[in-house]
């Protein structure tokens, strides 16, 4: 071309180039920058001819890694930082290139600003950890699942699982979901990640490492992640709010069904009340008299129930116990067997207790009526066991005594009252045959691993305190 060994043309040119261009000796001074570059820089030409290049970024340039550059021929290319006459911070990217020109060896230069991009990468950056930040400390267990697996949990994920963060990415997330539960939430799943589903909150069950199932409710919504679809999921552990709405439906069914029994018995120990009132005899004053204590005995059934529902503290069920034979030691003889043992219950569990030995005296039939009473610990739970020398209970009633209806008969609540106040401690009822007779009463209620008794004034409820049974 008739242009292509003119240097003014050439000058001209890179003087005009919309990138930076700036020419060095090996020491790093500026022997030539274009205009683009005086201009970015607030130099004039003649002031940077009097700089190295150093002089502008002091961070993104050492002689040392430029001449290790220059002895490999290579170029030197990255990000660099400068400071403009006025004390701005820029970024460029560039290249620095060795060039040999009649024996010397010459930097050639050539950059562009890149500060509006590492102004928003930063912004960019900073936004990313705040929210990484927000979701990973979030007391909310938050999970991203993709292709049925875990590809991120935040910390909370991790407390509430029991499970680490390595054991989780890359498991399959429904693993963890109850059984019970597993095939519909799969189902949403499946249906969410696929398009076909809509955000929603539902409740489901975990299973923990180390066992246990707790209720969490979720907000679930289909987002893309890493380029393909997945579920992002967020909530809050419902476990005790699950089981605080289990233990009131389980009390307003109780009540209900209480009150049923309790209405129909009083109007019918009422309604002998009327009568005898209206005729008047001895006979049917008695009767009265039966069916007015009668309604005394459900009311103080109705009380004790009331109290097994209330407030829970530690109890030394040997000393309960021990009270209540007390009192009926001129009706029995008595055989004691009974160990130290801390429960949580409350004073309902006397009535409980007090139930099964009343029973065992008025219908063993048998006379003496010898008792023998034992409260000792098996594995991780109390046993009280009341056993008798009476007829027993036939293997066809074993079952039928703890209803309802079975045991107003009695004229009390009897063995249903024994069963419902044992269950709200956790506990069962049962009954077995005795040998050579007679039957065996057993409760069983969760023991408490504080081994101490309460009114020790060295006492502690901390799991950590020595006393504590494993």
């Amino acid at each position: 071309m008739e242009f292509e060994n003119d240097a003014r043309f050439w000058k001209t040119v890179v003087d005009r180039m919309l990138t930076g261009v700036v020419i060095t000796d090996v020491t790093m001074r500026c022997l030539y920058v274009n205009d683009v570059f005086s201009r970015v820089t607030g130099y004039g030409k003649e002031e940077l001819s009097n700089m190295k290049i150093t002089d502008l970024s002091p961070q993104s340039f050492t002689l040392t890694e430029f001449f290790d550059k220059l002895a490999q021929g290579g170029s030197f290319m990255g990000e660099f930082v400068y400071k403009t006459r006025s004390g701005d911070t820029r970024w460029t990217f560039g290249i620095f290139t060795p060039y040999v020109y009649k024996g010397k060896v010459y930097g050639v230069a050539n950059f562009i600003d890149i500060t509006r991009e590492k102004e928003l990468e930063m912004k960019l950056k900073e936004s990313e950890e705040f929210y990484r930040n927000l979701i990973e400390h979030s007391a909310a267990p938050i999970y991203i699942v993709q292709d049925a697996k875990f590809v991120f949990v935040n910390k909370a994920v991790e407390e509430k699982t029991g499970y680490g963060r390595e054991e989780l990415l890359g498991k399959n997330a429904f693993e963890l979901v109850h059984p019970d539960d597993r095939e519909v939430v799969l189902k949403r799943y499946l249906e969410r990640e696929a398009g076909l589903r809509d955000v929603d909150t539902y409740t489901f069950r975990v299973v923990t490492k180390n066992g246990r199932s707790e209720w969490f409710t979720m907000t679930a919504r289909r987002i893309e992640y890493k380029g393909k679809p997945a579920v992002y999921v967020s909530g809050i552990e419902t476990t005790e709010l699950m089981r605080l709405n289990e233990e009131l439906q389980r009390r307003n069914e109780l009540f209900s069904l209480l009150s049923k029994i309790l209405r129909h018995d009083i109007l019918n120990d009422l309604a002998v009340v009327r009568a005898s009132m209206e005729v008047r005899s001895d006979e049917m004053l008695e009767k009265a008299l039966k069916r007015l204590d009668s309604i005394v005995e459900k009311i103080n059934d109705i009380g004790a129930l009331e109290n097994a529902l209330g407030a829970l503290k530690v109890l030394n069920v040997a000393e309960l116990v021990k009270k209540i034979v007390d009192k009926y030691l001129g009706e029995a003889k008595f055989k004691l067997n009974l160990q130290e043992v801390y429960v949580e219950a409350n004073e309902a569990l006397k009535s409980a207790v007090e139930n099964l030995i009343s029973n065992a005296i008025t219908h063993s039939q048998v006379s003496p009526v010898e008792i023998e009473v034992g409260v000792f610990r098996e594995e991780r739970e109390c046993v009280i066991r009341v056993a008798d020398n009476g007829v027993g209970v036939p293997d066809e009633l074993k079952e039928k005594i703890f209803d309802a209806r079975f045991s107003r008969k009695g004229g009390g609540l009897g063995l249903f009252l024994v069963k419902k106040i044992v269950e709200t401690f956790n506990g069962s009822v049962k009954v077995y045959d005795n040998k050579p007779r007679g039957a065996i009463f057993e409760i069983r209620i969760p023991l408490r691993r504080y081994v101490a008794p309460p009114t020790d004034p060295g006492s502690c409820f901390s799991p950590g305190c020595e006393r504590w049974s494993q």
